[in-house]
């Protein structure tokens, strides 16, 4: 007798995958255009004031800020809203130099005229005199971090940032101890109570990237010189939330080009009345 052999069951078919999920995306970025308006208008209003160190510092930070909300990018990878040479990281990074510099000389100068006024210490001389190096060892880590192209720098950078507004805050602690309370000690009493903390979440953001410890091994010519036209000419267009920082991102853009500019103009504004007696 013969056997029949029986055809195996066909599988049955399998449900089509989804398709994946897009990445959250943001506003911001764009939105932050809008934040060239009231930058103008407080650049306008110094514009009106008596040239003096204060009052130059505090145009060059407004200025580069107005033309950072048109043109917002983001140094890890390159990031950018408009996909044009003025977003160019390099370019950015430049401006932003000058601007950072100018803010702590205008701290520094604030400091000083204050502790004159108030507690005339020599030691609070010397810790506001701090506040510009160490913006400019601040600069050093960020543009090693973009020319090296590596976020591990990037800590250093803002670990810099946090013990200026460290010295800050304390100075001006200091000056409403010894009974100062002018608008430009609250102002940065508010600043350093609200900085600081958020600062704090920002440099355990920048530790737990996936980015591989600092070494001298990579300081080489060619990668510097790699990192430098990827400065200048690579840009990665997207909205992505997390391309921009998720969170940390959106709020560092925001109160960064927009409220760090009012402060800067009221210290600006406060000096011309004191100077109008």
């Amino acid at each position: 007798m013969s056997t029949v052999r029986q055809r195996a069951a066909a599988p049955p078919p399998t449900a089509p995958s989804p398709p994946p999920t897009p990445p959250p995306t943001t506003i911001v970025p764009a939105a932050m255009s809008l934040g060239v308006l009231p930058n103008l208008y407080l650049l306008w209003t110094l514009l009106h004031l008596p040239s003096s160190t204060l009052t130059t510092c505090a145009r060059i930070f407004i200025g580069v800020n107005a033309f950072r909300c048109i043109f917002p990018n983001r140094y890890n990878n390159n990031i950018v809203l408009r996909d044009t040479i003025l977003s160019s990281i390099f370019f950015t990074r430049l401006l932003a130099t000058f601007s950072e510099v100018s803010w702590l000389i205008m701290l520094s100068e604030v400091a000083r005229d204050l502790n004159a006024a108030t507690t005339q210490c020599d030691i609070i001389n010397l810790l506001a005199d701090t506040l510009p190096p160490i913006c400019v060892l601040a600069q050093c880590f960020v543009w090693s971090s973009i020319i090296l192209h590596t976020d591990s720098l990037m800590f250093f950078e803002e670990f810099s940032w946090f013990l200026m507004f460290v010295i800050n805050t304390g100075l001006n602690i200091a000056f409403l101890y010894h009974g100062n309370r002018s608008t430009l000690v609250i102002l940065s009493l508010v600043h350093g109570a609200l900085y600081l903390p958020w600062q704090t979440l920002h440099l355990k953001y920048i530790l737990s990237l996936d980015d591989p410890p600092f070494s001298l091994s990579i300081v080489t010519i060619s990668r510097i010189l790699a990192g430098l036209k990827r400065a200048v000419w690579y840009r990665k267009r997207s909205v992505v939330r997390e391309d921009w920082g998720g969170w940390i991102g959106e709020s560092w853009m925001f109160c960064y080009w927009l409220l760090m500019p009012i402060w800067l103009a009221t210290m600006a504004w406060e000096y011309e009345k004191v100077a109008a007696f």
